[in-house]
């Protein structure tokens, strides 16, 4: 399968002076399980930086920290050469200019998410906090940033925006529609399932379709159910049926992990907050769909084909 949403890059980065734990974890989940998908840098507010990451402030900086993580790989030889990914950066807070995409673009950056849970100078997400100009969704400079991934051609993920943010960029990409712009919500469950603020309506997931877009059903357990002691996996697949009923098909449904079991605060937490482990997840997820019915076509749009098809124009 492809994992639409990994921050192996941030994981990579997290642990460079001692690369063993991550370049053992590579050995057991690709190939067999994931043969690629979204690997991201992962960027939050200066203080989850420090207190959740360990990163300080002084050390951020969204291209020396690209260049030094794909340098790492290179010769470190952590990812191997016939896993297919692109990569990601997820909140641009320390995005300092917006010719700055040019520079992620030669880097290899092909998709973002212009907001993360905090809001920032280009938009807003979906966490109650202090708003910027005290409004909510894309500020002036957030429409040029979108107008600019549209020029460059980088992927604009959908996750973690609030309502306002989501709207004002399907309408300012709708401006632009004969440019193609690719929209896409990398980590992302139903609403109508699951009630909270990560997840999107239905108007929303049609929204994403209108674009041609997919989204990356997401195996985090308070994404899937809001209620506990109940089998997961089960609760996981209702997100899918629910968007296979919502469009008509799968053909913008595929799949993500979030895989957040790097984390160095509370590590026993992030250990239980996916419902499948990375390294036997595309068995896993063979097994619940074909017992759900599903074709081995529709298997093979979800795990592979959709993910394959949305990208296969971007090199």
């Amino acid at each position: 399968m492809y994992d639409c949403h990994y921050d192996l890059l941030t994981y990579i980065y997290m642990n460079k002076d001692n690369l063993n734990e991550v370049k053992k974890h590579c050995d057991k989940i690709f190939n067999i399980n994931i043969k690629g998908g979204i690997f991201n840098l992962f960027y939050m507010s200066e203080n989850e930086m420090q207190n959740e990451l360990e990163i300080k402030s002084e050390d951020i900086n969204i291209i020396r920290n690209l260049k030094e993580v794909k340098g790492l790989i290179k010769k470190e030889e952590i990812i191997p050469e016939d896993i297919e990914y692109k990569i990601g950066i997820e909140g641009l807070d320390y995005l300092e200019k917006l010719k700055d995409i040019d520079i992620l673009y030669t880097l290899g950056v092909r998709t973002v998410n212009p907001v993360w849970n905090n809001h920032n100078k280009f938009g807003t997400g979906v966490r109650p906090c202090k708003i910027i100009n005290k409004k909510k969704g894309l500020t002036l400079l957030g429409k040029e940033l979108i107008h600019k991934l549209i020029q460059t051609g980088i992927a604009i993920d959908l996750s973690h925006s609030d309502q306002q943010t989501f709207w004002d960029i399907i309408n300012e990409c709708r401006k632009y529609k004969n440019s193609k712009p690719k929209l896409w919500a990398s980590h992302s469950n139903c609403k109508a399932i699951c009630n909270v603020s990560r997840n999107l309506t239905d108007e929303q997931i049609k929204a994403i379709k209108e674009f041609e877009g997919i989204i990356g059903v997401v195996s985090i357990k308070a994404f899937c159910s809001a209620e506990k002691d109940v089998d997961y996996s089960k609760e996981y697949l209702k997100h899918i049926e629910y968007i296979k009923r919502l469009l008509g098909g799968v053909e913008n449904i595929a799949l993500a992990t979030d895989d957040m079991t790097y984390y160095k605060i509370e590590p026993e937490y992030y250990q239980n907050t996916n419902i499948f482990k990375q390294e036997n997840i595309n068995n896993k997820i063979s097994i619940l769909l074909k017992k759900a019915n599903f074709t081995d076509s529709e298997i093979y749009k979800i795990k592979e084909g959709n993910y394959i098809r949305f990208w296969k124009d971007v090199t």
